[in-house]
């Protein structure tokens, strides 16, 4: 089997499951190295915060997002960053749009009804 980027994508998972995160990460890296994509974003995103590396987390939420905007799951996680950052114009718009195309995600309601009190 040829080692190609999603090879090290479900290597870098298998390592972030057991709790070996260090090592996730560096997998994680090398596949976006090979291919650069929002779900290895995401999952860096992941990574980074459960080591409490929020500025890194956030780097690549962001990056995801700018990746794939209309990834509901990323879209809410790079909102709830920038309500944390107190971007609460941007935070509404995101969450807007992850309502308009996907009116049952219910967390991204709950969010922008808390932003417009």
């Amino acid at each position: 089997m040829e080692k190609d980027a999603y090879y090290f994508y479900m290597i870098a998972n298998e390592h972030y499951n057991n709790d070996q995160i260090k090592e996730a990460i560096d997998l994680f890296l090398k596949s976006l190295e090979m291919d650069y994509h929002f779900k290895t974003c995401e999952k860096l995103y992941w990574c980074y915060n459960s080591l409490q590396q929020y500025d890194l987390a956030n780097d690549f939420i962001k990056r995801a997002y700018e990746e794939n905007n209309n990834n509901d799951k990323v879209a809410y996680l790079y909102a709830k960053v920038l309500i944390d950052k107190k971007q609460f114009n941007k935070a509404r718009e995101i969450l807007l749009s992850i309502i308009k195309r996907n009116p049952s995600y219910k967390k991204a309601e709950q969010e922008y009804l808390k932003l417009q009190k």
